[in-house]
């Protein structure tokens, strides 16, 4: 699907401009005037990342994760949870596919975003957070808009249609010619016969030009997180009505 590339390119910008205050703290807290020198540790024996000299870090996607994985235990396990832990080497495997060009798929950014998103929550970069959020309900929308013209496009759904206009036709030409046999040609049986063919036809019709509703299988609401079986949420509906 396109502008999947883009998507996880935006991911990255935003991990690195969200992940960079929280790192720089939590060093300065451990390390005290040291920690620039510490932090470009990490970077020694990462060939495809150049750091200026100086007292300076180019802080981006790989930067920032690669610090937080490289000084987890002596600085930034006591501030965060394994969980996180797990999501940055999720991220930091994506990031490393993604600069090799390898394939990524429309799940994969799915993923890519809700991981990133939750990380960039769990360090307080809330705007971040909510601008790949964002960016996870656009994604979301659009996969279900392409699964319901998938199921408008079908042959099977073709058929189903072409089945139940013909029904509609057929039943407005039985009930036309037993109006006209039972009441004659007078004027007002012509007239409601006309009718009677109208409404079919307009039934006809609409059931020709409208798509039938997808069918929703398991997924994840995109406002509570929590997995549901239908198009709409009952947990938000249900904390709606509280």
């Amino acid at each position: 699907m396109a502008g999947d590339n883009e998507r996880i390119k935006l991911t990255l910008e935003l991990l690195g401009c969200g992940l960079c205050p929280f790192i720089e703290q939590e060093m300065k807290a451990v390390y005290q005037d040291s920690w620039i020198d510490r932090a470009k540790e990490s970077f020694r024996n990462s060939p495809i990342t150049s750091q200026p000299a100086g007292e300076a870090i180019r802080w981006d996607a790989h930067s920032t994760l690669l610090i937080l994985w490289d000084h987890w235990n002596s600085v930034f396990r006591n501030r965060l949870t394994p969980l996180e832990r797990s999501f940055v080497g999720e991220l930091r495997e994506y990031r490393n596919r993604w600069a090799h060009q390898s394939e990524i798929n429309t799940a994969d950014t799915l993923r890519i975003l809700d991981t990133a998103s939750r990380l960039l929550l769990a360090v307080e970069a809330t705007e971040e957070a909510r601008q790949l959020q964002d960016e996870r309900e656009k994604l979301l929308s659009q996969i279900l808009q392409q699964q319901g013209k998938n199921i408008y496009d079908s042959s099977d759904h073709q058929r189903d249609r072409l089945r139940d206009a013909t029904i509609f036709f057929v039943c407005a030409i039985v009930t036309v010619v037993v109006i006209i046999n039972s009441y004659g040609t007078g004027a007002p049986a012509i007239f409601f016969a006309g009718f009677v063919a109208s409404v079919f036809a307009f039934l006809a019709y609409q059931r020709w030009v409208t798509p039938d509703r997808p069918t929703y299988g398991a997924h994840e609401c995109t406002n509570c997180g929590k997995v549901i079986y239908g198009e709409a949420c009952p947990y938000c509906n249900e904390n709606n009505i509280q």
